[in-house]
């Protein structure tokens, strides 16, 4: 749970009360703090937000995500690890993205968060001018049997075993998305264990380990000594993330 004054510090964006000065009069603002105020009033708590860093404009207007927890989730306890499913909300006030809604999993055993495949358990588009505090009920059955759908899934790829050579077709692919197909990052870098809890040879376990060493940063390129960065974009963590478990999917699916 994050209080009101640790958002207004990560994340200023949330309460901003107009749009960015460069749109026009037809832009349809809606500001962030009413649709948490609309989840709120449905059992839903922010546990986290950030947003990006604003160079040239309004640090009021910047992307920023907000992640929400509902008081009937609670914490799935299972044999892979303590997980917690969330929903992601992306908004801005510059007219760069509507709003977006993500079903997203926590995983308390690594601290590691992850977005999902929009193919698989989905992420809604509300436009700006649409009146979210009617649909919230209904967002929160679908995302809740979305959970359920997600939490199963994790313990299914849990019981698939991958050989080497398929784990390093996952990591290629992974490197390929975050990196390039033309980068010098090792795949086989992306295969290294930070925890011993995703120590094995399970698609869930190689899964969450190539997710971390992706998005967390740390990795060597190959002949130099400068180290892959965290990734700190919104927009690219979503695409890296969904991506990442889109390729889970279609290993899953051919195993």
């Amino acid at each position: 749970m994050i209080n009101e004054a640790l958002i207004r510090k990560s994340a200023p964006a949330v309460f901003a009360t107009a749009p960015a000065e460069h749109t026009s009069a037809s832009y349809q603002f809606l500001p962030t703090f009413e649709v948490i105020d609309a989840f709120e009033a449905q059992g839903w708590t922010a546990v986290s937000a950030r947003q990006v860093k604003a160079r040239k404009r309004s640090p009021d207007a910047a992307k920023h995500i907000v992640s929400l927890r509902h008081e009937s989730w609670g914490n799935q306890a299972r044999e892979i690890g303590t997980l917690l499913p969330n929903l992601n909300l992306v908004n801005s006030h510059d007219w760069s993205s509507r709003i977006e809604i993500m079903l997203g999993i926590f995983r308390v055993v690594c601290g590691n968060g992850m977005m999902v495949s929009t193919g698989t358990f989905g992420a809604i588009s509300v436009r700006h001018d649409m009146p979210i505090g009617e649909s919230i009920a209904d967002l929160t059955n679908r995302f809740g049997t979305m959970a359920t759908r997600m939490l199963e899934t994790s313990e299914a790829w849990d019981g698939i075993h991958l050989s080497r050579p398929r784990q390093i077709e996952l990591a290629q692919a992974a490197r390929n998305l975050r990196f390039g197909a033309d980068s010098n990052v090792d795949p086989v870098a992306l295969l290294e264990t930070r925890r011993h809890d995703d120590e094995g040879d399970s698609l869930w376990r190689t899964f969450n380990r190539i997710q971390e060493n992706v998005t967390k940063g740390g990795l060597r390129f190959s002949g130099m000594k400068r180290r892959s960065r965290e990734i700190k974009n919104i927009s690219k963590e979503v695409e890296v993330n969904q991506g990442l478990w889109a390729f889970a999917e279609a290993v899953a699916a051919g195993a």
